[in-house]
């Protein structure tokens, strides 16, 4: 049974990930079709939908090739990747779009590029790769821990001068979490959440509407009329309790009319938690966790230090993303831009979250090999001890 697992682990993680981006397109379609009738360009009800349709497919055809990649490939342009990625970071200031006040984007026709993640994912490739040569020099602060640092500061500040505060903070998370899961001293990294947490503050109140966020966000938890000052969190929890048990049917939403703005992007979790209610909700979570499960069975698993902390990078990040949108969904955490994994309306993160999942399945198809040449070797022992 042990052995079934293992050789099925990237078909299930393929299963998992194409039933949500299959949902995705039903989920839009239902969350977008009332915007983009009014909002649109074209004032098109299936405008948006087509748009995440075709983004959709672009992502699954991006995640086919990155499977069937040598994992040497992603190994060795390491360095590459992550050079690519700053100078992206660069070019969206001068060259992005300007949307509410941010410049996150580069319009490429076929999507909207946002070099954030970009750059998330090179990290996660560069610091592995980075991880691998170093082995136990990664504990010395000035050749093993600090350019690691550097690495992660340099990103996090092109991303902050976007601006973009809670990407930024993802990104910071996941490095630091890579590095610490490479073997880097514990002393270094507290030493660094210290140092860098009073710069963290007064950038994040350093903006009128960040620091509205977290007053917002104050004034909810300690409101005793309940009555929710920020009207797309209010209006999300009403989506959500309205689902019931069951829900009211995909397609049948109503806070989709424009009570939530962009429904179908940042909140679309809203929208499940109305149409499939609180059954469907649990499903779609379990799904995620499922993800997870397979990625970490595949992290105890592998044996090559780059794929395994690869396979962790992906994992915490994309864990990190479902937490943050879910919890800020029904009010828990302060209203942020981080679309949901694979559901929320198509992209940038669309397409860099299935590269890096098809990168994935090519570990996991490498550690079936692995796993098939063991039983073989332990197939032949027996075989020359009887002879």
């Amino acid at each position: 049974m042990k052995i079934i697992r293992l050789e099925n682990l990237q078909v299930v993680l393929y299963i998992l990930v194409l039933s949500l981006m299959i949902l995705s397109l039903a989920l839009v379609y239902s969350a977008s079709v009332r915007y983009s009738e009014v909002m649109g360009k074209k004032n098109d009800p299936h405008e948006f939908a087509l748009k995440h349709a075709t983004k959709t497919v672009f992502a699954l055809v991006l995640l086919f090739i990155s499977s069937k990649l040598p994992s040497r490939f992603w190994k060795d342009y390491t360095l590459t990747f992550m050079l690519i990625a700053i100078g992206l970071l660069i070019a969206v200031l001068f060259f992005g779009e300007q949307r509410k006040g941010a410049i996150r984007a580069i319009d490429l026709k076929i999507f909207e590029l946002q070099p954030s993640f970009v750059a998330l994912y090179a990290m996660i490739f560069h610091f592995s790769r980075l991880i691998e040569k170093k082995g136990e020099n990664i504990k010395e602060f000035k050749t093993g821990y600090l350019p690691f640092l550097s690495w992660i500061g340099l990103i996090a500040i092109f991303v902050f001068l976007q601006p973009n505060f809670s990407q930024g903070i993802i990104i910071i998370l996941v490095g630091l979490s890579i590095v610490f899961l490479g073997g880097a001293s514990i002393r270094h990294l507290i030493f660094t959440i210290l140092a860098a947490l009073p710069f963290l503050l007064i950038y994040l109140f350093s903006a009128d509407y960040r620091y509205q966020r977290i007053v917002t966000f104050v004034q909810r938890v300690f409101n005793q009329s309940l009555t929710d000052p920020d009207p797309q969190v209010r209006y999300s929890i009403y989506a959500i309790g309205s689902g019931g048990l069951f829900g009211v049917g995909i397609g049948n939403s109503r806070f989709r009319e424009l009570f939530i703005p962009e429904s179908y992007g940042d909140f679309i979790f809203a929208i499940v938690g109305e149409e499939f209610g609180f059954v469907g909700s649990i499903v779609i979570l379990l799904i995620y966790l499922m993800i997870f499960v397979v990625g970490f069975i595949m992290i105890i698993k592998l044996k090559d230090t780059f794929k395994k902390l690869v396979t962790s990078g992906v994992i915490i990040a994309l864990m990190l993303y479902v937490f943050a949108n879910t919890l800020v969904v029904v009010g828990v955490l302060p209203t942020t831009g981080l679309p949901l994994p694979f559901l929320s309306y198509g992209g940038s993160a669309t397409v860099m979250h299935s590269i890096a999942i098809g990168v994935i399945l090519n570990f996991a198809s490498d550690l079936r090999t692995e796993t098939d040449s063991e039983l073989n070797t332990i197939k032949i022992k027996p075989q020359l001890y009887e002879r």
